[in-house]
């Protein structure tokens, strides 16, 4: 959805409150050794989404299904309770600078002061 457009105006702030749940759900079940993570596939073509036309900055559906395998694999595991996109975010990168990015708290949806 785009501003202006039905919803548009709660589509955003949604997604929002999904991630930083996710970041406090990630926060909660670290201590049980599971990693929770919350993703953007991209802007993949759908039914839903095939008004946008084709100029829309579409996003490879395949880039979803193959960050998930490598989420499930565990190797990514150090960066529980991180927003991950599918087509922005190359996720080996993200793996070996996985210490950078919790130590300078990359990767999440907050409010910086």
């Amino acid at each position: 959805m785009t501003p202006g457009k039905a919803g548009g105006t709660a589509y955003g702030p949604s997604k929002a409150a999904l991630h930083r749940f996710g970041e406090v759900l990630a926060g909660q079940l670290k201590q049980h050794g599971i990693a929770v993570f919350t993703i953007s596939p991209g802007l993949v073509r759908t039914a839903l989404t095939e008004k946008l036309g084709d100029d829309a900055p579409w996003t490879p559906p395949a880039l979803a299904p193959q960050l998930v395998r490598a989420l499930a694999s565990g190797r990514a595991d150090r960066l529980t309770g991180r927003y991950i996109h599918a087509e922005h975010d190359d996720i080996e990168d993200l793996i070996a600078r996985a210490d950078e990015i919790v130590e300078n708290d990359m990767n999440a949806i907050r409010l910086r002061r």
